[in-house]
């Protein structure tokens, strides 16, 4: 339930130092907090941006947590690649 099944954190009010930005970042889920043109409405279970309803309950967000955006549906990504010397750092920390 809540934040521990979710992929990733939106939320309406706060700021990166919010608790669920702090929460979201250390469990290595995306978070975009303080979405204030955001407006969810609970009875119809929807997502709202000004009057448009852009999303409703079941639809795929995706959450861009170093941009901030919020994009309606899948978006593709790109696995992260460990380079350089922290790459070399973190493949001595695998072979522990």
């Amino acid at each position: 339930h809540g934040i521990h099944a979710a992929k990733g954190i939106l939320t309406t009010r706060g700021g990166m130092t919010s608790h669920a930005a702090v929460v979201a970042r250390g469990m290595g889920r995306p978070c975009v907090s303080g979405a204030g043109s955001v407006r969810v409405d609970y009875a119809t279970q929807s997502l709202y941006i000004g009057e448009w309803m852009v999303a409703k309950s079941g639809d795929m967000l995706t959450i861009d947590g170093s941009s901030g955006e919020v994009m309606l549906g899948q978006v593709a990504t790109v696995p992260p690649r460990l380079s350089g010397d922290f790459g070399t750092v973190m493949s001595w920390a695998d072979d522990l």
